[in-house]
């Protein structure tokens, strides 16, 4: 009779997890202990009756709920509960609080033996299933491992191949569907200074000249330093300041410069305009110029940081057949660059110079390289190049160009190594510091470093510029030119006959929406899961975690 009243305490037979019929058997030797206290007190007879009354007394129904939940998760008695309340002895509560803890791992135990089971990521059901031995256990684990690495390999070149170069240049050969722009040209004159004007300084300032040769030296000092330039800085005498501080170099230039007033006229539809500006070679003039703008004297002395409004860039249409600009009354022999209208005319570029009684017909080709407007979501290191307004790197403009971001790599170079920068740069930053000019001693240190200053390369010194290309370029390369002598003064015509028959395009190659392709083929071709899967992961260690560990 004691055998099935324990078989029945036992309950059902089925036995998922270890631990339950140890209860059980523990449940069943508490009843027997209370059936010998009620027979030691009400005597030998009644306690054959009642323990033959317990014996036949059926169980209490369990639900189904609780037959399939694992045993572990089942509500405890008071003194096995995670918090342990209650009122207890000192060596009670120890027990106790080993006694929670050693539940609560189990309750982690067995949930995640549980999230192994339901998992839908393939393999991991296998971890948990029974029947299993060690050895195959290990091996799907190492299969496992093994999938996780892949996609992290994998996935990891995919992203850095994202960073890096998500865009390619293709070309385009429909060229009856694009314009081409219009070349544009900075015109440097070899005459600057006015005569006139540098005798009245020279009487204005007479204290600074005792003799004649003081005045001779100061004329040819002045004319120096107003077409001074990187290529002829030891041609600047040095043994005389004529008491002019170097940071007022650009304004005595700009109080004595010769008015150089050429007229500009064009065959194309837009209106070409001619803006003074300061180079690396001194007092120039612009033509078509996106930038040239920002360079100027009057710009600089403003102190003025704004965006201003340049008009249109000119373009040409093949329809629109031979287009020439033309610059007449140039009145001096003079040095032309040719580049395109968002860029300024580099030092370490090829330079075309022209006399003052020739009229010259410059011929051009043109390169041209466009950027889809999709690559504006991307960040310029992807891009490998920055447009225009993307300047919050530039420290003496307000946009971006690439010949100004050379520019200023030069002067800050120069900065480094000779303590001061030349006058031909706006030595007001941005943030307001203000940058030395340099003297006639900073002018020698110069000197020295030339080479490494044009070149950007140096093997003593380390130059990084990090200047990317403009993402809208154009470039344009001299075909033919001819000049002949010409009654009426320097006069220079120049345009393009010969259109281009490619055009450059930087289009995305691979997107956002394609890496994320990539990752979840990856992910679903070793794994086997999906987003949901995830999202599976999310709630199962947080809401159900949380659920099953306190309030279960």
């Amino acid at each position: 009779m004691d055998s099935e009243a324990t078989r029945a305490k036992a309950g059902p037979g089925l036995l998922l997890f270890p631990g339950t019929a140890q209860r059980h058997h523990q449940h069943n030797r508490s009843l027997l202990s209370t059936l010998t206290r009620t027979a030691n007190g009400n005597g030998n007879g009644n306690a054959n009756d009642e323990h033959i009354a317990i014996s036949q007394r059926k169980p209490p129904p369990r639900s189904v709920r609780s037959i399939r939940r694992p045993a572990l998760w089942q509500r405890t008695l008071r003194r096995a509960n995670c918090e342990g309340a209650g009122e207890r002895d000192g060596a009670e509560e120890q027990d106790d609080h080993r006694a929670s803890g050693t539940v609560c791992l189990a309750k982690l135990q067995a949930f995640i033996i549980e999230f192994l089971q339901g998992s839908s990521i393939h393999g991991f059901v296998y971890m948990a299933k029974f029947g299993l031995n060690f050895v195959e256990r290990m091996l799907w684990f190492a299969f496992i491992i093994v999938a996780l690495f892949s996609i992290i390999s994998l996935s990891h070149r995919t992203w850095q191949r994202f960073q890096t170069s998500p865009m390619v240049i293709s070309m385009d050969r429909n060229k009856l569907v694009w314009n081409t722009s219009f070349p544009s040209l900075t015109v440097c004159p070899h005459k600057r200074i006015d005569e006139l004007k540098v005798e009245d300084y020279m009487i204005a300032h007479s204290e600074h000249f005792e003799d004649e040769e003081d005045k001779e030296d100061f004329r040819d000092f002045i004319v120096k330093l107003a077409s001074l330039t990187y290529d002829n800085l030891e041609s600047l005498p040095l043994n005389k300041s004529f008491g002019i501080d170097s940071g007022k170099y650009l304004d005595i230039l700009y109080d004595l410069k010769w008015a150089f007033e050429p007229e500009i006229s064009s065959g194309a539809a837009v209106k070409m305009f001619i803006y003074e500006t300061q180079t690396e070679f001194g007092i120039c003039h612009s033509v078509n110029s996106l930038v040239a703008q920002y360079n100027s004297f009057d710009y600089w002395r403003s102190n003025d940081w704004s965006i201003l409004d340049h008009g249109d860039r000119v373009t040409v249409h093949p329809l629109d057949g031979e287009i020439y600009a033309q610059i007449i009354n140039l009145s001096t022999a003079y040095d032309v660059y040719f580049h395109g209208a968002g860029d300024v005319p580099n030092i370490s570029k090829q330079r075309y110079t022209f006399p003052e009684s020739d009229y010259t017909t410059v011929e051009l080709i043109a390169l041209e390289i466009y950027t889809n407007e999709e690559a504006r979501a991307f960040t310029t290191k992807q891009r490998q190049c920055r447009f225009q307004y993307e300047a919050e790197d530039m420290q003496t403009v307000p946009i971006y160009s690439f010949g100004l971001c050379l520019s200023e790599c030069r002067m800050f170079f120069a900065l480094r190594v000779c303590g001061c920068v030349p006058h031909f740069y706006r030595n007001r930053l941005r943030n307001g510091r203000r940058l030395p000019i340099c003297g006639l001693e900073g002018i020698g240190c110069l000197a020295k470093i030339k080479r490494e200053i044009i070149s950007l390369k140096s093997d003593k010194y380390k130059i990084n510029c990090n200047c990317l290309s403009n993402c809208d370029d154009s470039n344009f390369f001299v075909q033919s030119y001819r000049s002949r002598v010409w009654f009426l003064g320097a006069n220079l015509q120049w345009g393009i006959i010969d259109y281009p028959k490619m055009q450059l395009r930087r289009d995305v190659l691979f997107s956002f929406a394609d890496v994320l392709v990539y990752i979840g083929g990856l992910v679903g071709f070793f794994l086997g899961c999906s987003a949901l899967s995830f999202t599976e992961i999310v709630y199962y260690f947080t809401a159900r975690l949380i659920r099953r560990m306190l309030f279960n």
